[in-house]
């Protein structure tokens, strides 16, 4: 588990409750770091819990702020505080995520129409527990665009079982996670395959951030909306960052300001010479 971040995550939920937050930007502050990795990992559920694909590469980077407001999505072209992306592609096609945003606790509800270019209908909703922290995107694969993904994620945490995709095989080799294994599916399974750009997880691998059962239906994720081309699919994206100081930029008045100083200390000097 990340000391820094369960820290910083007790003091947002303690923020929130005092309304300690940013008004103007609907933003709240979870700490000191920016965070960043190469290897997350994408692990894709059908509804029977079984994977359907998945990668280990996904490059990820968060300004380690947080949403605290639906109203800060208002479908592409939001505010975005997250980008990743991965080279491996997903069923023969690439896949961009983008419009990214990450929410602090609350609950959450997303009008999926506001994306435009794809079918799906209704809404998104999504509740984010005190210690977790939620992620909203827009996911284009195959021509589709802006199908709405939202991930709940725990923090110090396994995936599911953390049970492995690759080891779970009966006597004739099927994947036991396998979404269209014919016997009795083991759910939750982490994807491990084509490992390109990171280490492939292992089993019980510990997750600074990992998607965990958004609506309690005993599948990891939280279903797509209806009518889009991954209705009931569940998204899942677990990572472990690293934690980088951001960097906080000195306003111009205080340039300013030191800039004056430097002059009065010269002309103060200057009369003292003469």
């Amino acid at each position: 588990m990340n000391p820094t971040m369960k820290k910083t995550l007790i003091a947002s939920s303690v923020a929130l409750t005092f309304g300690a937050v940013n008004a103007e930007a609907s933003l709240i502050s979870f700490g000191s770091n920016t965070y960043s990795t190469n290897n997350a990992n994408f692990t894709m559920l059908a509804a029977n819990g079984g994977v359907v694909g998945g990668t280990n590469d996904v490059v990820m980077n968060w300004d380690g702020n947080g949403y605290t407001s639906s109203s800060d999505y208002i479908g592409p072209g939001s505010a975005a505080n997250v980008t990743a992306n991965s080279t491996h592609a997903f069923f023969g096609h690439s896949w961009t995520a983008h419009d990214i945003q990450v929410f602090a606790p609350g609950s959450y509800s997303f009008d999926v129409t506001l994306g435009g270019g794809n079918p799906e209908t209704g809404t998104l909703n999504a509740t984010v527990n005190a210690g977790q922290m939620g992620m909203h995107m827009l996911f284009d694969w195959n021509g589709n665009k802006n199908i709405d993904v939202f991930v709940v994620a725990n923090q110090g945490a396994i995936f599911g079982g953390g049970l492995l995709y690759s080891t779970q095989t009966n006597t004739a080799g099927k994947f036991k996670c396998d979404s269209g294994f014919t016997g009795t599916i083991v759910k939750n399974c982490l994807y491990d395959g084509a490992n390109l750009g990171g280490p492939a997880p292992t089993k019980n691998q510990v997750w600074m951030l990992a998607s965990t059962d958004g609506n309690a239906d005993g599948v990891m994720g939280i279903p797509m909306a209806p009518n889009g081309p991954f209705a009931g699919f569940n998204a899942n994206f677990n990572a472990n960052m690293t934690a980088t100081p951001k960097v906080v930029p000195v306003p111009a008045a205080v340039w300013l300001f030191g800039s004056g100083l430097i002059g009065l200390v010269g002309i103060a000097r200057r009369k003292k010479s003469s």
